[in-house]
């Protein structure tokens, strides 16, 4: 994990840790500790300090004073309002894409799926990347660079979800339902693929949210 680009190490910094965040190794609520993360990335503090400031303008880190830093953990209202909206975007993405996804996109949602199972039990990063490329994939089908914009708006508070949902991505439940979206796109029934994208969303949340109050009991 050692930063070796004198530089560019603010940047390498920032994007690192970043990362490590989004691909959930560092998850909710986990305390950011100036010093280790300095030591693990092979920098002094001022970068790290700085990486951590950026990445609570962005909404994945929280600071408090005394306190330090730690990744941020979402309140059951937050979830339940990002949900919400990604509802709405992918629900429109499946119904539009059902009509106007092309052979070519068709086939870029199967490969993401067929990643995504393939996929190590034990390797969730890989598992959580898989699984997002073909959310962001089935948006980018519907054709809307819009829609797109909104939805990859969001990428900061679902970061912030998945480390509750990584065990998720391999269930025979959430292959079911990722392939019944893509059944429905492929069959041009834009209602069917709106009700299985929305199925999706909804298990997911349901998930997330009880492990996130659980969390916050605990």
């Amino acid at each position: 994990m050692r930063i070796e680009r004198p530089g560019l190490v603010r940047q390498a910094a920032y994007e690192k840790l970043k990362e490590l965040i989004i691909s959930g190794r560092l998850g909710p609520g986990e305390h950011l500790g100036e010093p280790a993360l300095a030591e693990a990335l092979g920098v002094s503090r001022t970068p790290v300090r700085e990486a951590l400031q950026r990445l609570a303008q962005e909404g994945l880190v929280e600071m408090t004073p005394g306190k330090g830093a730690r990744v941020r953990l979402l309140t059951p209202t937050e979830v339940d309002d990002v949900y919400e909206v990604r509802a709405l975007i992918e629900g429109e993405a499946a119904f539009r894409a059902a009509s106007r996804c092309d052979a070519s996109g068709l086939a870029r949602l199967e490969a993401a799926l067929l990643e995504l199972e393939g996929a190590e039990p034990g390797d969730y990063a890989s598992q959580i990347a898989a699984d997002a490329s073909f959310h962001s994939l089935l948006v980018a089908a519907a054709g809307n660079q819009v829609l797109e914009q909104v939805f990859h708006d969001l990428d900061a508070a679902l970061a912030l979800t998945r480390q509750f949902s990584r065990d998720l991505n391999q269930t025979p439940e959430t292959r079911q339902q990722h392939h019944a979206i893509l059944l429905a796109i492929r069959a041009r029934d834009p209602e069917a693929a709106r009700r299985a994208a929305l199925r999706h969303v909804k298990a997911f949340k349901d998930t997330v949210m009880a492990r996130i109050r659980e969390a916050q009991w605990s």
